[in-house]
């Protein structure tokens, strides 16, 4: 299996470049196609009503304007990166809403490339919630800062026997073919442990059957969340890659009572593979 074409998010700054720059290498890994996208949004203005349209009018050309000298910073730099790095690749940036403008051209994509933790979003870059529910296909988060490399480092799946976990590790078999050691891993109560040792089992032989040697683990909770606990365990093992699901309960629920998608994308300094 491969990834045939990829889409990365793209924006002003260091953590976009570098964001670039590991989508590019993904692209020459799998010999895949890159587009890059970049979405200039409008923000609504703030004005005194009382003063009249005229105002608004001109606040919305004026924000028309940084939003449009924003998306041709970002092709210039895209177009920069891309000619030093040897990719088949195009470029698209708009005037919209990020998330759901990023979400649409994900249609004809096998991977979406996001920072996580990005103080632009979700007005000025795509939200990775956003994308991740609308779009329909898996999405690697990048970090502001990357520890290791998502290609030929060790890898971490988060396994729990959910339809969001399925599809996640469906989608990153190109990533862990290339991953130099897989670890399934799942949290699980004392009384459940007996169910997930066949549950994992059952795992290691798929990821077998595509040429991908991986090794079992399961653990009881900790004090922890289950979130710090993958986060620490992938640490602990130089993890270049982290697999999970994508927001098993909803995202109000995982907003206000937290969750371990939140807590991934939060404080990840791994990527990290989600699908929903």
């Amino acid at each position: 299996m491969t990834y045939a074409s990829l889409l990365v998010a793209v924006d002003d700054g260091a953590e976009s470049d570098s964001r670039l720059e590991l989508a590019c290498d993904l692209a020459n890994a799998f010999n895949a196609h890159l587009t890059g996208l970049c979405t200039g949004s409008i923000a609504p203005p703030l004005y005194d009503p009382l003063g009249g349209g005229a105002m608004v009018g001109e606040l919305l050309a004026l924000y028309r304007d940084m939003a449009e000298a924003e998306v041709k910073r970002a092709s210039e730099r895209f177009a920069d990166i891309i000619r030093a790095r040897d990719v088949d690749a195009d470029w698209r940036g708009q005037i919209g809403f990020p998330g759901e403008v990023c979400s649409r051209e994900a249609r004809a994509v096998d991977l979406v490339i996001l920072g996580g933790r990005n103080s632009r979003a979700p007005y000025h870059a795509p939200d990775v919630a956003d994308v991740l529910m609308g779009s329909g296909r898996p999405v690697l988060v990048t970090p502001p800062t990357r520890v290791r490399n998502p290609v030929g480092e060790p890898a971490l799946v988060a396994w729990k026997d959910c339809r969001e976990a399925r599809l996640a590790l469906s989608a990153a078999l190109p990533l862990l073919q290339r991953a130099r050691g897989v670890t399934v891993y799942a949290i699980r109560s004392p009384d459940e442990i007996e169910a997930a040792d066949g549950e994992l089992s059952d795992i290691v032989r798929f990821l077998g059957r595509h040429g991908i040697a991986a090794e079992p683990m399961v653990v009881a909770p900790t004090e922890a969340s289950a979130g710090r606990q993958v986060l620490d365990e992938a640490l602990a093992r130089r993890a270049g890659l982290i697999v999970a699901g994508g927001y098993g309960h909803t995202r109000l629920r995982e907003w206000a009572l937290g969750g371990v998608t939140r807590d991934l994308i939060k404080d990840s300094l791994i990527c990290l593979c989600l699908s929903h």
